[in-house]
């Protein structure tokens, strides 16, 4: 199940909240205001549309549809796999919180899990923390690492007041 809360800016200045809930890939966004369901989308031919419910306005639909496009753990499996073509199979997306890495037959995983866990922070950009479950091709060993971003130090001094 994947859990997004987006924000939206009405004309008069005030600001809505949405809560955006997928309970499993390829299914509807439900869109909820208050536990109250207000529609469900989907990306149909490039498109956001609305496909149950209809009070939520097309402006809204599309604003909402970017905002899900633009979601890290939409771009993350697809970052890691290029990173490591020959080493992973597979990446399954259980939440935005929870991935699945399934790895080709013949990769040493142990020197596997020491890169993975080295490069794979400087690629999260989430906020929070990622559970990653990193099998071998055939099940037989795995690891499990909860990841998150590596904060970027600046090589520029603290202001100081004077």
């Amino acid at each position: 199940m994947i859990e997004l809360d987006f924000f939206f800016n009405l004309p008069n200045g005030d600001i809505m909240h949405f809560q955006l809930i997928q309970l499993s890939r390829g299914e509807l966004w439900t869109v909820l205001d208050h536990k109250q369901v207000l529609g469900r989308i989907a990306k149909e031919d490039g498109k956001w549309k609305t496909l149950l419910g209809g009070s939520l306005s097309e402006e809204l639909i599309q604003n909402i549809g970017l905002f899900i496009d633009r979601q890290q753990y939409q771009n993350l499996p697809i970052e890691i796999k290029l990173r490591w073509p020959k080493l992973i199979e597979e990446i399954i997306v259980n939440s935005d919180a929870e991935y699945i890495v399934v790895c080709k037959p013949f990769v040493n995983f142990r020197s596997f899990e020491k890169m993975f866990e080295k490069f794979v922070p400087a690629m999260i950009k989430d906020e929070w923390a990622i559970n990653f479950k990193v099998y071998s091709h055939d099940f037989g060993e795995d690891f499990i690492k909860k990841l998150s971003r590596k904060e970027e130090k600046s090589s520029y001094q603290p202001i100081q007041k004077w």
